[in-house]
C-alpha cells in the first residue's frame, strides 16, 4: 500500500511543474505578443532640432492604420538653473538619432494623498479614489526637465503629400498636477486619420508664481503651451500633420487655457479652432488674482525676499526643488492660489472684455464647446455619495462658495440660491434630492453658467458656435448611474478606451454600444478639427467596428450652429437628440439675476450689509474660505466672478485666529487673518477701467441700495395705510349693521323713535291708529309699496313713520331676547311697552317703557268690505295674536 502512495506523490509533483511551465509559457507568449505591435519605426524625422525614431503600434483591429509613435519630444530646454521662473527657451540641438520610444518624466507636481484609503473617501467619492488609483501610478516619474511632447501620427502620413489635420491636447484636473502623457491619442489618430499630440507643461509654484517687476510676470506654464504650439507650426509637417489647420482641445482646467489662448496676443496664428470641455477662463477659479500674496508668502516660508523680484528669484532659483515643493499654501474652496494671472503680456487683460468685442482674437477662432451632466460630483464623501447630506451640511457648501465667489449681499445671494435649487414640490426634502441639487447649484455656479456665457460671446462673432451635452454615464464606470455623466467621463470616449478595453487610466469594461457611441463622440471631434462643422455625413471614412444601425443613429439628423436665440445643442447619448435652452431657468439665475443682486452700492452703504450671518463662525462653512480685508470691509473688490473685474485681494491663509482655533481644527474650516486691502496682482489700467465701466452699467445715476430703501419705506407706508382704512372701513361697516338690526327690533317691538334719533321724551305720547283704504293727503303708491302710515302728533307738528305692510311680528321676533314684556298692562297696549333698547358707545342702554294713552278707534262706515277685527296671540306675551285689520282712517288726538 504504501509502494504505489510513494509513486503518486512524484507523480502529482511531476504534473504541477508541468502546469507551472506551460503557465510560464503562456505568460511569455501574452507578453511577446503584448509587445509586439510596438517596434521601432523604420524611419527617421528629421526636426529643426535634431532627428527621432519612434515606433510603430499595432491596435487590435488589423483593419485600423498602424500609428508611429514619438514620445518624449523636446519643445523647449530643460527650466532648470537660472532658466527656472524664467519663459521657455527653445530647445538646445543634438547630434545623431533621438530615440522617442520613451515618456519624459513629467514636471514637479503634488499628487493627491491616497496613502490612507479610508481617509481619502472622506474627501472623495469612492470612484474617484478607483480613477485615481489608476491614473497617479503614471505621474511618479517626475523632474524639473519636463518640457516634452508626445506625437500620434499615421503610419503613412508623413510619406503622403496630403498633409492630415493636428489635434493639440492640453490636460486639466489642475493648475497643481496631471500631465499630458497619460493621455494616448493613438486610436483617436488611427481611426480618425489625425496628427494627436499631447504635452506637459509647468504646473503649480514653479508654473506660475509671480513676480512684481523686470521680464519675469509668471504664466510660465501657460507660456510652455505657447512654446509647444510654435514647435507645432516649425516642425509638425515632418510628422505628416498641416500646420495650418491646428485644434487646440481642452478639458477642465485645460479649457480654460484653451479660453486663454484664445484671447492671447502671443498665440495668434498658431492654431485655428478650438475645443473647451467642462471649463472656461470665465470660471472663479481659471484666474488667480492673488497669486503674488501667496507668492509672497511661499518667499516667506523659504527665507527669500519678498519685496524685490529680482532678489526674490534669485533666491528661489537656488532652493532645492524639494523644499519649494514642501511648502504648504491653503487655498480657499474654488479658488486657485498658482495659475493664470492678468499680466498684461500673456493675458493683456481681464478674459471678459475681448470675449464682448467682436473683432477681438476671440472671435477669429471657430469654438466647440461642452459639459457633462454632473460637472462638480468631487465635493462630497463616499458615505454622501450613498446616502445623502441634511440641510446643514448644503448651507456650509454653499455657505462657502458665496463667500469665496462674492463681495456684495453674500446673504440675499445665498438665500437666493438655496431657494432656487430646493424642490418646493417634494414636502420633505430628501438627502438625496438634496444631495443632487446641491451638486447642480456648485456645478452650475462654477462650471456650466460661465462656459454658456463664453459660448454665448462667441456666437456674436463671425466664426462658427457648436454646444453640446454629454449626457451618457458608462454602464460599468467608476460612479453610480443615477447622477448622470461624471465630470471627465467624456474624455474615455474621445480617446476611444471602449474600442480596446484596456487604454491608460479609463475604465476597462464596456459594451458594444458604447464603442458605437465612442466612434461618434471621435467622429463630432474629427470633423471639426478638419472643417469646423462636427456633423456626421454618411458613409463617413472612420474604421468602424459598430453595426451601420448603431452608426446610423448619429447620421440622421443636423447640429445647428449655437446662437443666443433658439441655444440649440446636441445631447449626446446612445439616442442622440438635438435640443435647445439647456438649464435655461438655472442658467438664466446665475448669467441674469445673480449679476442683478451682486451690486456694490455707494461708499454709504454700511459695509457689515453685504456679509453673511454670522460670517466669523468657521462651523458654518465647509472648507478654506477667504478672509475679510479691512475689518470686514466688502465695500471694495471686483464685481465678481460673473461681471467683469479682478477679485478683490485675498490675505494669505497662514493661521486660524486664537478664538477660533479649537474650532477650525476639527472642521478643517480655516480663516485668516485679516488684512487692509490692497490692488490685486495682475491689475492694469485697462483692469481697472474695465471695471469702472462695468460698475457704471449697473449704478448709473442712483445708489442701489438707497433705491431699495425708498422702495421698502413706501411699500411700508402703502401697507400701514391700507390697513388702516380697512379697518376705518370694517368699524363703520359694523357700526351701520348694529344700528340697522337696532331700529328693526324697534319697529318690530313698537318702539318709535323720533328722526332725530333721540328717543321720545316725557311728554311725547305715541298715537297708533289704523288706515282707510286710500290716503289722500300721501302720494305714496300702495299698490307698490302696500305700506301702513302712523301718524304722530308732537308738538304741534304732524310727522308721518312709515312702516312696511310686511313686518308683522312673528313668533321668532316676538319672542327676542331684546323685546321684554312688561307684566300686568293692558293687552291691547302689551306691544307698546316693549323696553326702548338705546346703544352708545359703552354697550346697549335699556329705558324704562313709556306708556301712552289707550288710542280711541273710530270704525269704519259701514261696507260690504268690512271685516271684524282679528285678535292674534302674541306668544312672548301669552296674548291672542290679531290679524292685521284693514287700513282704517285716522283721527287726530291731542296729545
Amino acid at each position: 500500500m504504501k509502494m504505489p502512495h510513494s509513486r503518486t506523490k512524484p507523480l502529482k509533483m511531476s504534473k504541477l511543474r508541468a502546469f507551472l511551465r506551460l503557465s510560464l509559457l503562456v505568460c511569455v507568449l501574452q507578453a511577446s505578443r503584448a509587445a509586439e505591435p510596438k517596434k521601432l519605426a523604420s524611419r527617421v524625422v528629421t526636426t529643426k532640432y535634431g532627428s527621432l525614431r519612434g515606433y510603430v503600434t499595432t491596435l487590435p483591429n488589423r483593419q485600423w492604420r498602424p500609428v508611429e509613435v514619438y514620445l518624449g519630444v523636446p519643445y523647449a530646454s530643460p527650466p532648470i538653473g537660472s532658466l527656472r521662473f524664467m519663459p521657455p527657451v527653445t530647445p538646445a540641438h543634438w547630434r545623431g538619432v533621438r530615440m522617442a520610444d520613451q515618456f519624459s518624466p513629467v514636471c514637479p507636481q503634488k499628487l493627491p494623498d491616497l496613502k490612507n484609503e479610508t481617509e481619502a473617501l472622506k474627501r472623495m467619492p469612492g470612484g474617484r479614489l478607483e480613477y485615481l488609483k489608476r491614473l497617479i501610478p503614471l505621474l511618479q516619474n517626475q523632474s524639473e526637465d519636463c518640457l516634452y511632447l508626445n506625437i500620434y501620427a499615421p503610419a503613412l502620413a508623413g510619406r503622403d503629400p496630403v498633409k492630415l489635420p493636428v489635434l493639440v491636447f492640453i490636460h486639466g484636473e489642475s493648475y497643481d498636477w496631471n500631465a499630458g502623457n497619460p493621455y494616448d491619442g493613438s486610436i483617436l489618430a488611427s481611426l480618425g486619420n489625425v496628427v494627436v499630440i499631447t504635452i506637459n507643461y509647468r504646473l503649480g509654484i514653479l508654473g506660475f508664481l509671480p513676480a512684481t517687476e523686470g521680464s519675469a510676470r509668471g504664466n510660465y506654464g501657460l507660456m510652455d503651451q505657447v512654446a509647444a504650439l510654435h514647435w507645432v507650426q516649425a516642425n509638425i509637417a515632418e510628422f505628416g500633420g498641416d500646420p495650418k489647420n491646428v485644434t487646440i482641445i481642452g478639458q477642465g482646467h485645460g479649457a480654460a487655457f484653451v479660453n486663454l489662448l484664445m484671447i492671447s496676443p502671443m498665440a495668434r496664428g498658431l492654431f485655428q479652432r478650438a475645443i473647451m470641455q467642462s471649463g472656461s477662463a470665465l470660471s472663479p477659479w481659471a484666474i488667480a488674482h492673488d497669486a503674488l500674496t501667496y507668492g509672497r508668502q511661499v518667499c516667506s516660508t523659504l527665507n527669500c525676499p519678498t519685496t524685490e523680484s529680482g532678489p526674490m528669484l534669485d533666491c528661489m532659483r537656488q532652493r532645492p526643488l524639494a523644499d519649494i515643493m514642501r511648502v504648504q499654501v491653503m487655498v480657499p474652496e474654488h479658488l486657485s492660489a498658482f495659475g493664470p494671472t492678468v499680466d498684461g503680456i500673456v493675458i493683456p487683460v481681464d478674459p471678459l472684455t475681448p470675449m464682448k468685442e467682436k473683432e477681438s482674437l476671440f472671435g477669429q477662432y471657430d469654438l466647440l464647446f461642452g459639459v457633462t451632466r454632473a460637472e462638480n460630483f468631487y465635493h462630497l464623501s463616499s458615505n454622501e455619495e450613498k446616502v445623502g447630506i441634511d440641510a446643514n451640511r448644503r448651507d456650509r457648501l454653499l455657505r462657502t462658495l458665496v463667500r469665496n465667489l462674492f463681495n456684495y449681499h453674500m446673504q440675499e445671494i445665498f438665500l437666493t440660491i438655496v431657494n432656487e435649487y430646493t424642490d418646493w414640490t417634494r414636502p420633505v426634502q430628501h438627502p438625496i434630492s438634496i444631495l443632487d441639487s446641491t451638486l447642480e447649484a456648485l456645478g452650475d455656479g462654477l462650471t456650466v453658467a460661465p462656459l454658456i456665457r463664453t459660448g454665448n460671446y462667441h456666437s456674436k462673432t463671425q466664426s462658427k458656435t457648436y454646444f453640446y451635452v454629454f449626457g451618457y454615464q458608462t454602464e460599468n464606470g467608476d460612479y453610480p448611474q443615477r447622477h448622470g455623466a461624471i465630470h471627465g467621463e467624456d474624455l474615455a470616449y474621445l480617446f476611444g478606451a471602449p474600442l480596446v478595453g484596456t487604454l491608460s487610466h479609463f475604465p476597462r469594461n464596456y459594451t458594444k454600444a458604447e464603442m458605437s457611441l465612442s466612434e461618434a463622440v471621435m467622429s463630432y471631434w474629427i470633423n471639426f478639427a478638419k472643417s469646423g462643422d462636427p456633423n456626421i455625413t454618411p458613409h463617413q471614412e472612420l474604421e468602424s467596428l459598430a453595426t451601420d444601425k448603431a452608426r446610423g443613429r448619429f447620421e440622421k439628423f443636423a447640429w445647428s450652429q449655437y446662437e443666443t436665440v433658439h441655444q440649440k445643442y446636441l445631447l449626446i447619448g446612445m439616442k442622440p437628440k438635438i435640443r435647445d435652452h439647456y438649464r435655461a431657468h438655472r442658467l438664466s439665475f446665475w448669467l441674469n439675476l445673480i449679476p442683478q443682486l451682486h451690486r456694490p452700492g455707494t461708499a454709504s452703504v454700511v459695509p457689515q450689509h453685504h456679509l453673511l450671518d454670522d460670517h466669523n463662525n468657521p462651523l458654518t462653512y465647509d472648507g478654506i474660505v477667504r478672509p475679510l480685508a479691512d475689518g470686514d470691509d466688502a465695500s471694495t473688490g471686483t464685481s465678481g466672478p460673473f461681471l467683469s473685474g479682478p477679485q478683490q485681494a485675498l490675505s494669505t491663509v497662514t493661521s486660524v485666529s486664537a478664538k477660533n482655533a479649537t474650532l477650525s481644527t476639527s472642521t478643517s474650516t480655516t480663516e485668516a487673518p485679516q488684512k487692509p486691502p490692497k490692488k490685486p496682482s495682475g491689475a492694469t489700467a485697462e483692469t481697472t477701467a474695465g471695471l469702472n465701466e462695468t460698475r457704471s452699467v449697473y449704478i448709473q445715476e442712483s445708489s442701489y441700495s438707497t433705491a431699495l430703501s425708498v422702495t421698502i419705506a413706501v411699500g411700508t407706508s402703502l401697507l400701514v395705510l391700507n390697513i388702516l382704512i380697512f379697518a376705518g372701513v370694517y368699524y363703520q361697516r359694523d357700526k351701520n349693521r348694529m344700528e340697522m338690526k337696532l331700529q328693526k327690533r324697534n319697529y318690530k317691538d313698537g318702539n318709535v323713535y323720533g328722526t332725530d334719533g333721540e328717543e321720545p321724551g316725557d311728554e311725547e305720547a305715541f298715537h297708533h291708529q289704523t288706515h282707510g283704504d286710500s290716503d289722500k293727503d300721501s302720494n305714496i303708491d300702495r299698490d307698490k309699496y302696500n305700506l301702513w302710515e302712523f301718524e304722530v302728533r308732537r308738538a304741534g307738528e304732524r310727522e308721518t313713520i312709515v312702516i312696511p305692510n310686511q313686518s308683522k311680528p312673528s313668533a321668532a321676533s316676538a319672542s327676542s331676547p331684546m323685546a321684554i314684556c312688561p307684566p300686568g298692562l293692558p293687552p291691547d297696549y302689551t306691544h307698546h311697552h316693549h323696553q326702548i333698547i338705546h346703544p352708545t358707545q359703552q354697550g346697549v342702554r335699556m329705558l324704562p317703557p313709556k306708556v301712552p294713552p289707550k288710542p280711541v278707534m273710530v270704525p269704519p262706515a259701514a261696507s260690504d268690505n268690512a271685516m271684524p277685527e282679528a285678535q292674534p296671540l302674541l306668544p312672548h306675551c301669552g296674548i291672542q295674536k290679531q290679524n292685521p285689520a284693514p287700513p282704517q282712517q285716522t283721527q287726530e288726538m291731542p296729545v
